[in-house]
């Protein structure tokens, strides 16, 4: 693995940390004295480093850190890449400093070749813990103060609003158990209903956001589309996205998309069940978006009245949601007892939670929908999960 080592002199640097679960909504940065590359002028890196601090100061969700507060991670992180630590007994940065990620932010001339364009910028994310790259991007500066000023405020925005996405995601423990699957009162799809096992798993507190969802093609090598990212709304979910591609996010994390008894059991809670992840209320606009409310999804961590528990979020609502089971509306019938992974093979997948889009009865934790597994819909997102059971 790399060192980071020998590019240290050479880079303005951004810390990004971030507190508890709880503080999902906002993410800190801060913002190290930029230096030049060879042959850039001091004052092209200070207009660089002012112009993106004012920009990330700008964006939403994000916390400036003291610059007087970076210095010790950095000499921290110089000495134990220095070999005179042990790895084992070297001090967990991200722990001890509450910084989970270093942003380094390079300022170079573009090279004889494109001498008219002027300066180049390169940003490069690095996880403290595993010391890998997980985003990168970089952009002609050009060679006017207007112009470099432009280019900056870019890639602050750019930056600013994939921010959050670097953060680790929450994910909710479920411990073994039974719950109610169907309804008795729903149409024929939801029944008969069924008692299931279920084993133990873990299940993303929140839908996958835009930003996440981005920052997952970059690290492909894919290029997005405007309508799977609205730049606009980068903590909105991931929309546009289908079945596969969904299951491949999820791998990437070593994860996958739930089964449809365990996005159940989260929602419904165990044995009996419940209406709603929230009980028996009836909805109202504070705990889901349906139908009624404005035409589009709200932020991944919006509307906490509204969730399980356990803490869960916008399991009923907001966006629809991937599983991974074919679909079947006669399974139920035949559905094991322990464990169900759905058919074995189907033409479509099954789609859980309702949306933005659909009325208060489609909600419904027992409520069932379904979808080609080859495209991607405006209210359909997803969340992923951990667990000893993979479905079909």
């Amino acid at each position: 693995m790399r060192s980071l080592l020998p590019i240290l002199p050479f880079l303005a640097t951004v810390i990004l940390s971030h507190g508890h679960a709880d503080a999902i909504t906002r993410v800190s940065l801060g913002v190290a004295p930029a230096e030049s590359g060879p042959y850039v002028p001091q004052a092209v890196a200070t207009l660089v480093q002012s112009v993106l601090e004012e920009e990330l100061s700008r964006a939403s969700r994000v916390d400036l850190v003291e610059r007087s507060r970076l210095q010790d991670v950095l000499e921290e992180l110089s000495f134990q890449q220095s070999g005179l630590t042990q790895r084992a007994s070297a001090t967990p940065l991200g722990k001890h400093s509450n910084v989970d990620n270093l942003v380094f932010i390079e300022v170079s001339k573009a090279g004889e070749r494109y001498a008219r364009t002027g300066y180049r910028i390169s940003v490069k994310v690095v996880g403290v813990a595993t010391n890998q790259v997980v985003w990168t991007a970089a952009e002609l500066l050009g060679k006017t103060d207007k112009v470099i000023t432009e280019m900056t405020r870019r890639i602050g925005r750019r930056l600013g609003s994939i921010a959050l996405s670097f953060s680790p995601v929450e994910m909710v423990f479920f411990p073994p158990g039974s719950c109610r699957m169907g309804s008795e009162d729903g149409p024929a799809e939801e029944k008969p209903v069924h008692e299931v096992s279920v084993g133990a798993f873990w299940l993303d507190r929140t839908e996958v956001s835009a930003a996440s969802y981005v920052a997952y093609l970059h690290a492909e090598g894919r290029q997005p589309s405007t309508t799977t990212s609205p730049p606009q709304a980068p903590m909105n979910p991931a929309t546009m996205v289908n079945w596969r591609d969904a299951q491949a996010y999820c791998g990437w994390q070593d994860k996958w998309l739930p089964t449809e008894a365990e996005w159940e059991h989260a929602t419904r809670g165990m044995v009996k069940g419940t209406t709603y992840p929230w009980g028996e209320a009836p909805p109202d606009h504070g705990l889901a978006r349906y139908s009624g409310a404005a035409p589009e999804p709200v932020a991944i961590d919006a509307l906490s009245p509204g969730s399980s528990p356990e803490g869960v979020l916008h399991l009923a609502g907001n966006v629809a949601e991937w599983v991974g089971d074919w679909w079947d509306p006669l399974y139920y019938a035949e559905s094991p007892s322990d464990n169900p992974r759905g058919p074995s093979m189907g033409d479509y997948k099954v789609v859980r939670g309702g949306s933005w889009s659909q009325p208060a009865a489609e909600i419904r934790g027992a409520a069932r929908s379904f979808h080609s597994p080859d495209r991607g819909a405006a209210y359909i997102g997803f969340r992923c999960a951990r667990t000893f059971i993979k479905a079909n």
